[in-house]
């Protein structure tokens, strides 16, 4: 047996088929610069089209991975019998193997995503019970007149996304399901739907404007956690003050008042308020005891959701984008390996120096619970309480009805109907106004 080795590092396909013409399977992969460029970036996906001639194939994405494979060539050559050796029954052929070692393969391509989601543009001729393909008409395939383009032919649009995950999903029974569900759901509002899984351990009350009464104490477990937070226990007297101060925050102006971060908040505001879901105060956390439904004074701190159109600048400085997990089906997403890691910079008390923090910081979060005119916001969706609007034209609003409040609307509050909605024009003309402004004096 012959053993010859190519020490060159090869880059292996697995083909999702059986492969009868070798310049075919090239040519559904792209051909040899495609897969050239591809192989070059560790970034990109390998498309593969089963018809490479229909520019409506969906592609099947190759993921890349690190393989240390031995690529091997075998021929097996068997000598034929001649005819005084076929009269002997204990006579056997002559076998003789060739292997060749054609390299070590450190990068192999492997097909995992499905193949299935395809929509062929065909057409159904009732006549006839057949279906006659729509390329012909869809793409033109000879310099043709004008008149092509009028003539008239059946809609077909593909989907731009046929699914979020191209892997198989792993799916449960419908008996597990039904346990799942049931525990999920269990003790909820009925406004609101099951969830997929159990909440976490964060033992704040959530409240909706349908309900009769409010809880006035905290859940025990939230106040027992709260007891394994030594260092917390003293930011919660000072959110007692603060509701002392204002029966109603975001948290978002708390973290502002109390210049801490969001976790600090984690443990103590449950203990503290209950979180309201739906209604004039939704996303905001009211102090237990106070039934903000009852209390015309509560006016001033209901919630206004400001939206702003993506033709319009907003302060960059503040943004910070949503993460996404999902990217483009044609890259590849590297899974790096998280390393757990251990704050201690909140089992220290920090002096006083480092509590002062920059102005523009503190400005920037001002702007984030705060309308300001004249300035820009710091976000797309803006949640602001009426009482941190400081625009007159909109407080004068707020307040034509003081006084002759008779009852709690769902969406408008203590307000007069349709009040949220002329604030929120308002503020995007004051926006307009403020970015036009801005232009001017850059000129």
């Amino acid at each position: 047996m012959e053993l010859t080795y190519n020490p060159k590092p090869l880059i292996a396909v697995e083909y999702p088929g059986t492969v009868l013409n070798v310049d075919r399977m090239s040519e559904t992969l792209g051909g040899n610069q495609e897969m050239y460029t591809i192989f070059k970036n560790p970034t990109k996906r390998l498309e593969l089209k089963f018809r490479p001639e229909d520019p409506y194939c969906k592609c099947v994405h190759g993921d890349r991975f690190n393989t240390t494979n031995l690529v091997m060539k075998v021929i097996k050559k068997t000598k034929r019998k001649t005819r005084s050796s076929e009269l002997l029954p204990e006579s056997k052929p002559e076998v003789q193997f060739k292997v060749e070692f054609l390299g070590v393969a450190n990068t192999t391509y492997k097909f995992k995503a499905l193949a299935d989601f395809q929509i062929l543009p065909v057409s159904y001729d009732k006549n006839d019970g057949t279906c006659k393909s729509l390329l012909p008409k869809l793409v033109p395939t000879a310099l043709h007149s004008a008149s092509w383009l009028e003539e008239e032919i059946e809609l077909f649009v593909p989907p731009i996304l046929f699914s979020r995950f191209d892997l198989p999903q792993s799916t449960f029974s419908e008996s597990q399901n039904k346990v799942k569900v049931q525990e999920t759901s269990q003790n909820l509002p009925p406004n609101i739907i099951g969830r997929g899984r159990k909440r976490r351990a964060g033992y704040a009350v959530f409240a909706t404007f349908e309900e009769p009464k409010y809880s006035t104490e905290p859940k025990p477990e939230a106040v027992a956690q709260l007891k394994t937070y030594p260092l917390d226990i003293e930011v919660k007297n000072k959110v007692d003050l603060l509701f002392q101060e204002r029966p109603v925050w975001s948290k978002n102006a708390l973290m502002l008042r109390l210049k801490c971060e969001k976790s600090k908040l984690k443990y103590p505001l449950p203990c503290c308020a209950f979180y309201f879901t739906n209604g004039p105060w939704r996303t905001l956390w009211v102090r237990f005891g106070y039934d903000p439904r009852k209390d015309p004074a509560s006016k001033v701190y209901q919630v206004l959701d400001l939206r702003i159109n993506p033709a319009i600048p907003i302060n960059e400085k503040g943004y910070r984008p949503r993460p996404t997990y999902y990217s483009l089906p044609n890259k590849s997403t590297l899974n790096h390996q998280r390393v757990a890691t251990i704050n201690t910079s909140d089992l220290i008390p920090t002096s006083k120096d480092e509590d002062m923090e920059d102005d523009k910081d503190i400005h920037v979060k001002l702007l984030a619970c705060e309308y300001i005119s004249g300035q820009l916001p710091t976000a797309r969706q803006c949640f602001y309480q009426l009482c941190d609007i400081h625009l007159e034209s909109v407080q004068k609003l707020v307040h034509e009805n003081d006084g002759d409040e008779e009852l709690c609307h769902e969406r408008d509050g203590w307000c007069i109907p349709g009040t949220i909605e002329k604030c929120r024009d308002l503020i995007m003309a004051d926006l307009v106004k403020t970015v036009q402004e801005l232009k001017e004096a850059e000129v």
